[in-house]
C-alpha cells in the first residue's frame, strides 16, 4: 500500500499532491513559478474567472505555497509569485513530517 505514489513523479507533483492542489491551482503554480504576476494577467493565461483566480489564489496562500506583494503605481495592485522552490521542498518535507508524526501519536494512543 502505497499513501503517496511516488513512481514516475516529478518534485512538483509531489508538492502538489502534498498541498491537495486542484488542476486549476497546479496550472496557476505553474504560470506563476519564477515570475511575478496579477491576478488579470494570471485570469489570462488560464482563462478563468477573476473571483475563480483569486479564490484558487488565496488556498495557495493559506497553504503558505505562493507570495502577494502590494505595488503602486498610482493605484495599489497585487502581484503573486511562488516561495523559492529550495523554500517550496523544505515546506513539502515538514508537512510530510508533522503527518507522520500526528499518525503515529494516533496510532500509539491505544
Amino acid at each position: 500500500m502505497t499513501i503517496l505514489d511516488l513512481e514516475g513523479k516529478e518534485s512538483d507533483e509531489i508538492v502538489f499532491e502534498t498541498f491537495q492542489l486542484n488542476d486549476l491551482q497546479r496550472e496557476i503554480f505553474r504560470e506563476i513559478r519564477d515570475d511575478q504576476m496579477t491576478v488579470k494577467q494570471i485570469k489570462e493565461r488560464v482563462d478563468r474567472s477573476r473571483s475563480t483566480v483569486q479564490r484558487a489564489l488565496q488556498e495557495m496562500l493559506d497553504k503558505d505555497l505562493i507570495l502577494r506583494e502590494g505595488k503602486t503605481n498610482k493605484t495599489v495592485y497585487y502581484v503573486y509569485t511562488t516561495l523559492p522552490w529550495a523554500d517550496i521542498k523544505e515546506l513539502t518535507r515538514q508537512t510530510i513530517t508533522e503527518w507522520y508524526d500526528e499518525v503515529d501519536q494516533k496510532l500509539s494512543q491505544s
